[in-house]
């Protein structure tokens, strides 16, 4: 997957988790709030990582992992639900 990495992106204004544009997924992690001087003033600002996906191998690697954790949790609930037997 082609992913793009940015680190300690600054923002005045809080950056969403996830959001897109045409090509595009852009994900925010770490965010944080700093102060900075800036021309003397302390200002408020967001730091953060950035990663910039292709949107469509987004929108796969997601669908995998969503059928990934699916997988997961109906084992974990057949467990529950007294084991697997295998004949």
């Amino acid at each position: 997957m082609s992913v793009e990495k940015s680190k300690a992106v600054k923002s005045f204004a809080k950056p969403k988790n996830v959001w897109l544009d045409k090509y595009h997924v852009y994900v925010a992690e770490n965010i944080k709030m700093i102060e900075e001087e800036i021309n003397g003033n302390k200002e408020k600002q967001y730091e953060f990582d950035l990663l910039t996906y292709d949107k469509d191998e987004y929108i796969i690697t997601e669908m995998q992992k969503n059928k990934q954790e699916n997988q997961l949790a109906i084992a974990q609930l057949a467990m529950q639900m007294g084991g697997i037997q295998n004949d």
